[in-house]
């Protein structure tokens, strides 16, 4: 019998993603878990796991769930690691994705404003022509590390402009790491970073609070700070909201979409024939391989979901990745399509959590797609089996490396 049988032998648990037979692939170890019913309690990990697509998108919107689980997870550990962690623990607190009803309606207001479709439709030049200057540099060598070489770098430099983030500074955005993943990992590596970049926020306070200030940023929220009471440490948490979600996510999603279609030639064909399908695209590559697998909240109150109890207190995983393959709501949803209609699935979240640059990030992905396929033909990998970020939440490759033919 095969070790990856022996892995999902009953009861199948999240935690089996930790070994390396579903680390490339967590799919099938889905699979295995949703045997037992789209709502089961995960023993080895504590936490009642939802792997289904209705039962994901209602608990979604149910405001008995919480997402405020960093200041609990925090004050559980040593004091030790509690001083370390205390600037990537202040900065996630404060965001509003780990916030509920009121301030998280508050937090929500300062952002969302500038995210407009007006905003989407003005911000796609400067996509295409970064998009664009990057394949130039890459395309005649027949070679590139897509993560590297192209939607880093894409990702990085349109999430400087939209943050504010001035040039000279562009280096601390440069190799970002999710911050939730270093946090939960006590990983204090990405501190001195973050404290650079409260330096360099803090000097642009004065415009920001005077409207004078000309980055993106403090144009998107400068109408905001003139109606509400936000300080200093809410709206850097946002600011950094704004480079964690926007960059790390959407890099590793155009990284995911390339390697889905290396591994899906016929899709990579139908793409070519038809460019007018890339929009369309997007969202089949954000269903397929999403590059956040789930999401954690807690029971503010008994509830009842799947003929399952979840008591108040306990922990819940909606499992994005296994909901958006949930044979009840998608036909063959191992199989990568296209043509699929596939924008309600749930990579972008649900209800009031729902993603604010989900937009900005289909924009990204069609772009980059659309404008790497116009110039290369023939994607494949220039060395098997790509390695991935050691985590059972974060579908980030670490390199991509693909040989190509140009199109001239």
């Amino acid at each position: 019998m095969s070790d990856a049988t022996d892995a999902v032998r009953v009861p199948p648990s999240l935690f089996s993603l930790f070994s390396p037979e579903w680390e490339n692939n967590p799919y099938g170890l889905y699979r295995a878990m949703r045997e037992r019913g789209p709502v089961h309690w995960d023993e080895w990990m504590r936490t009642w796991i939802v792997l289904g697509y209705d039962e994901i998108a209602e608990l979604s919107k149910d405001d008995r769930l919480s997402g405020a689980r960093i200041d609990a997870f925090y004050e559980q550990l040593p004091a030790t690691a509690r001083t370390g962690l205390a600037p990537l623990k202040n900065a996630l607190s404060g965001m509003m994705l780990f916030n509920e009803p009121p301030r998280h309606t508050k937090l929500r207001q300062l952002i969302r404003p500038g995210l407009t479709p007006r905003f989407i439709r003005e911000i796609r030049p400067v996509i295409e022509e970064l998009v664009d200057s990057l394949l130039d540099r890459a395309i005649e060598q027949g070679r590139m590390d897509v993560i590297h070489d192209f939607s880093e770098p894409l990702t990085r430099d349109v999430i400087r402009r939209l943050a504010g983030v001035p040039e000279h500074g562009a280096h601390l955005l440069a190799g970002w790491q999710g911050l939730l993943h270093e946090f939960f990992t006590q990983s204090r590596k990405e501190v001195p970073r973050l404290n650079a970049l409260r330096r360099l926020f803090d000097e642009g306070a004065h415009g920001r609070r005077t409207g004078t200030g000309t980055d993106l940023f403090s144009k998107m929220i400068a109408g905001q700070l003139q109606r509400d009471d936000y300080g200093e440490d809410e709206i850097f948490a946002n600011f950094l909201l704004l480079i964690d979600a926007g960059q790390a996510t959407t890099t590793h999603l155009i990284g995911n979409a390339v390697l889905a279609l290396i591994e899906n030639e016929d899709q990579q064909q139908l793409l070519r024939d038809k460019p007018e399908l890339a929009a369309n695209a997007a969202h089949e590559f954000l269903r397929y391989d999403s590059s956040v697998q789930f999401t954690s909240r807690v029971a503010l109150a008994d509830i009842e979901i799947g003929g399952h109890r979840i008591e108040r207190d306990q922990s819940v995983a909606l499992v994005l990745g296994a909901g958006n393959r949930d044979p009840q709501h998608y036909a063959d949803p191992d199989r990568l399509d296209v043509t699929r209609k596939a924008s309600d699935h749930l990579s972008f979240g649900h209800g009031i959590h729902y993603c604010l640059g989900a937009s900005l990030a289909v924009a990204e992905i069609e772009i980059a797609i659309a404008r790497l396929l116009s110039r290369a033909a023939d994607l494949r990998l220039a060395e098997p089996n790509p390695p991935w970020l050691e985590s059972v939440n974060f579908r980030f490759l670490q390199r991509l490396p693909i040989h190509f033919t140009p199109i001239r």
